[in-house]
């Protein structure tokens, strides 16, 4: 009995046991730590995501324009379809009224942020709530999540309960415009232009000292000053993208009109022998199909017939030129286009030759649409009214509403029928003169040529060249020369069809104007087709601007 007891007095078996059982204690602390830290380390990775993509988000809405940081607000923090970034929580346990939906606490818009202070409100230049032109200065925007908790599981053994977190993010938005005519026009409003704009005409002048009203244009800067400027009016625009905070204007030119009326085969000024330079593929210094104009080239044909012969008839304008006097006559053309009102060209909107369009911002420059249809076509298209050719091209186009862009798609699809013939216009003026038993005649006539004369017309395959896709800006801030959205804003590309060559025109050189001067030679005029598109009428998006949202932090 005495053995037995020894023996188990000296058993050493369970010795680890109640090491165990006091160690368990901390190692089921460790383990609900980890368990805990784990659920709040998730948490915080969740509620990061969620600021980073609505500060993301937020950032898109920031274009500058009126209601920019409205947008941004309910682009995170609306209930209905305006919201763009819904984030959840899945790790959140704190029976929170929010739910799962994890909520924005505050968003702070920055006009300038400077990444190298860590402190997020010493980086912000902030951008006050009553600030009026907040909108255009917002450029980047801090979003902070509302606090969220962790209720632990397991961790309250050691005396933890719950864990808050909260994440903050900033963003910012990179814009930039891309394959567009180097010319900006300030814009009536923001949202320019409405489905109402379509089809009305903008004559776009030069802006007087520093007063910039909606009309007004600017060449776009794009690095290389006037020359870059005037290639790329000859050309295509903009070959590929530039930021638009890199973007700076001036007023307009003459030779950058001069340009421009390229696109109408008129070479003339610093551009005379630009059409030798014409690159039908690529369009670069060519005229379009479609060139019809107010002017007209004289086309001269002499003939010497005996003394008793009748006035010849002289041959129709477009006939080849060359030939003998002595045998059958010579026709020779003049070197140039000259002005002629007579022939009618698709023009402006009434209103601008009467001076009673609309006022917009102090200025008259955007018309009503209403333009002389009923002359237009009655004068180039003998047989056809407006009625007729709005149910050939049919697609809800009518009478009383068909633009002149439409007219002109019309006479280019059916040109084969000969709706681009060259038209003599007016009576020709003969004279003739006696010599022995012979008389020589000489027939001027003043032809309008509708099809280019001087180049080869542009490729099918590029923009059609007397389609502009142009910048539509708020220039509200703007004074003579300017930065983009520091003294402008950028708010869309929107093309225009050029109506017309950029010319001096007097009262009695445009039928129906009352008042004088009508036109200057560096105004530019065309009618709003709409927003840019194109070649294929693919849509714009992001072919003619593109924006990214980042993140800052």
């Amino acid at each position: 009995m005495m053995r037995r007891l020894f023996d188990i007095w000296g058993d050493k078996s369970a010795a680890v046991a109640p090491t165990v059982a006091l160690s368990m204690l901390a190692l089921i602390g460790a383990g609900g730590i980890a368990f805990d830290y784990a659920r709040l380390a998730t948490l915080d990775t969740e509620l990061q995501q969620a600021a980073d993509q609505s500060a993301l988000a937020a950032a898109t809405q920031l274009d500058r324009a009126d209601g920019a940081r409205e947008r941004a607000r309910d682009a995170i923090t609306s209930d209905d379809k305006d919201r763009l970034a819904e984030n959840l929580t899945r790790f959140a346990n704190d029976s929170d009224a929010d739910g799962t939906a994890v909520e924005i606490e505050t968003i702070t818009f920055c006009s300038e942020f400077d990444d190298s202070i860590q402190d997020n409100a010493a980086a912000c230049e902030e951008v006050a709530d009553g600030d009026a032109a907040g909108d255009s200065e917002s450029r980047y925007v801090i979003v902070t999540t509302k606090v969220r908790a962790a209720n632990y599981a397991l961790t309250p053994i050691v005396g933890a309960f719950a864990g808050d977190v909260s994440a903050t993010a900033v963003a910012g938005i990179e814009s930039s415009i891309c394959n567009v005519a180097p010319l900006l026009v300030c814009a009536p409003s923001d949202d320019f232009p409405t489905p109402e704009d379509v089809g009305k005409g903008i004559v776009m002048k030069t802006a007087g000292g520093n007063a910039w009203a909606p009309g007004n244009y600017g060449f776009l800067d794009f690095g290389n000053g006037n020359p870059a400027v005037l290639n790329a009016l000859l050309g295509n625009g903009l070959n590929g993208c530039q930021n638009t905070d890199d973007n700076e204007t001036e007023p307009g030119n003459k030779n950058a009109t001069d340009a421009i009326n390229t696109r109408m085969d008129v070479y003339a000024g610093s551009n005379k022998n630009d059409a030798s330079n014409c690159v039908p593929s690529t369009g670069v210094a060519c005229p379009a199909q479609d060139t019809r104009k107010d002017m007209t080239q004289d086309m001269t044909f002499e003939v010497r017939l005996s003394s008793t012969a009748a006035q010849p008839a002289g041959p129709n304008c477009g006939a080849a030129a060359g030939g003998n006097v002595n045998s059958g006559g010579k026709t020779s053309y003049a070197s140039d286009f000259a002005q002629n009102g007579a022939a009618r060209q698709f023009g402006r909107d009434t209103c601008h030759y009467t001076g009673s369009c609309p006022t917009a911002g102090g200025a008259q420059n955007f018309g009503d649409g209403n333009w002389d249809r009923a002359g237009y076509i009655a004068a180039n298209h003998p047989g056809e009214t407006a009625a007729t050719i709005a149910a050939a091209i049919g697609g809800g186009a009518s009478a009383g509403t068909l633009t002149r862009y439409q007219v002109y798609q019309w006479e280019i699809a059916n040109m084969g029928s000969g709706k681009l013939d060259p038209l003599q216009i007016g009576t020709a003026d003969v004279s003739s003169k006696l010599q022995g038993g012979n008389r020589t005649w000489t027939i001027v006539k003043k032809c309008a040529f509708n099809k280019p004369r001087f180049a080869t017309v542009a490729a099918t395959t590029v923009k059609d060249r007397r389609v502009l896709p142009i910048v539509a800006a708020n220039c509200d801030n703007l004074k003579g020369k300017g930065s983009a959205f520091e003294d402008y804003v950028i708010l869309r590309v929107f093309d225009i069809f050029l109506t017309e060559p950029s010319l001096q025109r007097t009262q009695a050189q445009v039928p129906g104007a009352t008042i004088s001067p009508v036109t200057d030679d560096k105004e530019i005029y065309g009618e709003v087709i709409g927003p840019a598109q194109p070649v294929g009428g693919s849509g714009g998006f992001q072919y003619y601007s593109r924006s990214r949202p980042y993140l800052v932090r």
